[in-house]
């Protein structure tokens, strides 16, 4: 099951979702103006979008904090 990230903008809810082929559920809390990790193709979701309660979030990379830059500063001679 393929997960995407979006920002959730409606009301504060919960949901109980059936994915994949199995209909495993997933629990999703939604709480507003908080990042939640959906199935794009799932019907729910469809709707959220529609609504306007969601908006795709780009795909997160790890950002180097002050001590990692640090580090990689070359030395002075």
């Amino acid at each position: 099951m393929n997960l995407t990230r979006y920002l959730y903008t409606g009301p504060q809810s919960a949901v109980s979702l059936r994915v994949g082929d199995t209909g495993q559920p997933l629990d999703v809390q939604l709480l507003p103006d908080k990042p939640v990790e959906l199935p794009a193709d799932h019907e729910y979701t469809v709707v959220l979008l529609a609504l306007k309660h969601l908006a795709p979030l780009p795909t997160h990379t790890k950002l180097a904090n002050k001590s990692t830059v640090a580090s990689q500063k070359p030395a002075k001679e």
